[in-house]
């Protein structure tokens, strides 16, 4: 791991990754920054790891009031966490939010619900920090295949649900770097693994947005769990988490009626499999296969 802050992504102009060192971990969690004629932020982190975006920023030599575009991908605290900090230390900066999204970060009681739901299920108080509301005023709502002008590249807005759905992925198609984040799956050292959380996993949804980004023909994927694809391997990354995606549910699946928890599942799952968030994800799948039972 390198102490850069801000470190280019090969192929990808004026790409940055930035390491928010989620709980202090090297390699779990990236955000991007795209350093173009109206620099963009690529999600905030949590809360707690807003000061890594700075120190990228500084790197880059921006200054803080000229960042003018926050994607907030979507509203899990480990991605969104930062966004009313960045509102106050970005002052020119607009906030960019799927429909489904938009809530969990300008209403107050919303936001509160959703802190409140992401610690108990962490089982910590302040699992990813304490954040802030954005500004009515500085948010906006993305559509799927809307276009933002950055002034040397063009980013456009896909919907990406599946791993949740509050989740849009950007494609620049200036660069065919596309910023699946976790509308793709995770990448952990070369390895690809499924992100499956609840409560709003759905299968059938998260295949179709992977055909969808497919359908782009990107150069490279950009994840946020951890960094960069390897290059032109972004078509063949999402060819094979369209493949992976099945197979893990089927593995969950399989077990659940003799290993009725996710510690009893956890028990067999082999190595193919494992993550860092290996036990959300297998809870997330259980919550998805209970839902269809149900249906």
């Amino acid at each position: 791991m390198t102490d850069t802050p801000a470190v280019p992504v090969e192929g990808l102009a004026d790409t940055y990754t930035v390491d928010t060192l989620l709980y202090g971990f090297e390699g779990a969690l990236s955000q991007y920054v795209l350093d173009s004629a109206e620099p963009v932020v690529v999600d905030t982190g949590a809360a707690n790891t807003t000061s890594q975006t700075y120190a990228a920023v500084d790197h880059l030599g921006i200054d803080r009031d000229e960042v003018r575009h926050v994607l907030v991908t979507h509203v899990h605290l480990d991605h969104a966490g930062g966004a009313g900090e960045f509102a106050r230390e970005f002052p020119n900066a607009t906030f960019y939010l799927h429909p489904e999204g938009y809530d969990y970060v300008t209403d107050a009681d919303r936001l509160a619900a959703l802190k409140r739901s992401v610690d108990r299920a962490m089982g910590t108080e302040d699992a990813y920090g304490d954040p802030d509301l954005v500004p009515e005023d500085r948010a906006v709502v993305v559509e799927d295949g809307e276009r933002l002008d950055v002034g040397d590249h063009t980013l456009r807005f896909v919907d990406a649900p599946g791993h949740a759905p509050h989740h849009f992925a950007a494609f620049d198609e200036t660069t065919g770097g596309l910023f699946s984040i976790d509308a793709a799956g995770m990448y952990q050292q070369g390895e690809m693994r499924p992100t499956t959380p609840p409560p709003s996993f759905d299968l059938e949804a998260n295949l179709e947005t992977v055909r969808r980004l497919r359908a782009l023909e990107p150069a490279r994927n950009l994840y946020g769990h951890y960094g960069p694809g390897a290059p032109d391997e972004a078509v063949a990354e999402l060819d094979h988490y369209e493949a992976m995606l099945p197979e893990w549910v089927a593995f969950v699946d399989e077990h659940r009626a003799e290993r009725p928890s996710v510690s009893e599942i956890l028990a067999v799952t082999g190595a193919e499999w494992q993550s860092p968030t290996v036990q959300r994800d297998v809870a997330g799948v259980l919550n998805y296969l209970r839902e269809r039972d149900d249906d």
